[in-house]
């Protein structure tokens, strides 16, 4: 098996398995079977066989990526576009790499590869990176550095000092818990094929509302888990989570935020690259459990709403609001 074939085989068995990780193991083989072919020539083979993964109605304009982490493992990404849904909603490779990476734990991107090079809105994003500046960006015309190709740049100590962004954690990095110890009080509102629950039902305990439907509180913990995940550092407005297929599978997304705020992406966003990677059609979500922060100034039910109305119109959409404790 020649190398490029080797590569192709790797990156099928990264998207059959679901996880569009290159495990460090995996990497070190696909080097050990040409060993005259650089790290970054390795990333480039594997970018031009996910890109087939791509879903991009739109602009049929297909991308990958491959991010290597300072574990070894390579974190895969596509362009993945919403058809009728406006393009903000559209998730960049780049971004579906960074959302797989952070999805397995990765704390540290060390080199990144894509198809051609990166958009403005991407260097944008992966800018929220710890030393951001040192990323190595590899694409067919070249390497860069990502100073190199956003230089000036605007972020996160441009709204951040050192000491907050190290308490706080940049992208990718353990944070402390966006769950504070007061916010035991939810606010729930159902909102199921469009009609809501009756005002009057509201505020009640969690405990009250989710004891007797133990399917509506798995979700809800899900979302719970995927809100503590959250990257908020900017708008303070942290929000998680959680859809349920029709199969019964379950998958999260959180609120990933830039110091550019237009790069930030949706909970929504990284529910769909968590989906794509496992292959699954978004037609297929059946229920939905949307957690926020109320009164933030940051709210995400609108788009969610959007986005469920033209890919999954049948969904049920339930938005929990967290509030201080009164």
């Amino acid at each position: 098996m020649n190398a490029t074939s080797a590569v192709a085989r790797a990156v099928a068995i990264a998207v059959t398995r679901g996880d569009f990780v290159i495990t460090a193991q995996e990497l070190a083989e696909l080097q050990a079977a040409d060993g005259a072919t650089s790290l970054g020539d390795v990333l480039q083979t594997i970018v031009e066989c996910v890109k087939a993964h791509a879903r991009p109605p739109t602009s049929g304009f297909n991308v990958g990526a491959a991010a290597l982490g300072a574990s070894g493992a390579v974190y895969l990404g596509v362009n993945v576009e919403l058809n009728a849904v406006p393009l903000n909603h559209s998730i960049h490779a780049e971004q579906f790499a960074l959302v797989t990476a952070m999805a397995s734990d990765e704390r540290k991107i060390v080199m990144i590869s894509t198809t051609a090079a990166p958009c403005g809105h991407c260097r944008q994003f992966m800018n929220e990176l710890r030393d951001a500046s040192d990323l190595r960006c590899v694409m067919p015309s070249g390497s860069w550095t990502l100073a190199e190709l956003l230089p000036h740049s605007f972020g996160p100590l441009d709204l951040l000092d050192e000491t907050s962004a190290s308490r706080e954690g940049l992208l990718l990095e353990e944070r402390s818990s966006n769950v504070r110890d007061g916010v035991t009080v939810w606010d729930m509102r159902a909102c199921i094929s469009g009609d809501s629950i009756p005002e009057d039902a509201v505020p009640r305990r969690v405990d009250e509302i989710l004891e007797s439907n133990a399917s509506l509180r798995a979700l809800a913990e899900q979302s719970h888990a995927a809100f503590a995940k959250a990257y908020a550092p900017y708008s303070k407005s942290p929000a998680g989570i959680c859809a349920r297929t029709s199969c019964g599978e379950e998958f999260t997304g959180w609120s990933l935020e830039s110091a550019a705020y237009n790069p930030s992406m949706s909970p929504f966003q990284c529910l769909t690259a968590r989906m794509v990677a496992r292959g699954k059609d978004l037609a297929s979500i059946e229920h939905v459990v949307l957690t926020e922060l109320h009164g933030a100034p940051v709210k995400y039910e609108c788009t969610v709403r959007l986005a469920l109305a033209q890919v999954a119109p049948n969904a049920r959409l339930i938005v929990v609001n967290y509030h201080d404790a009164q």
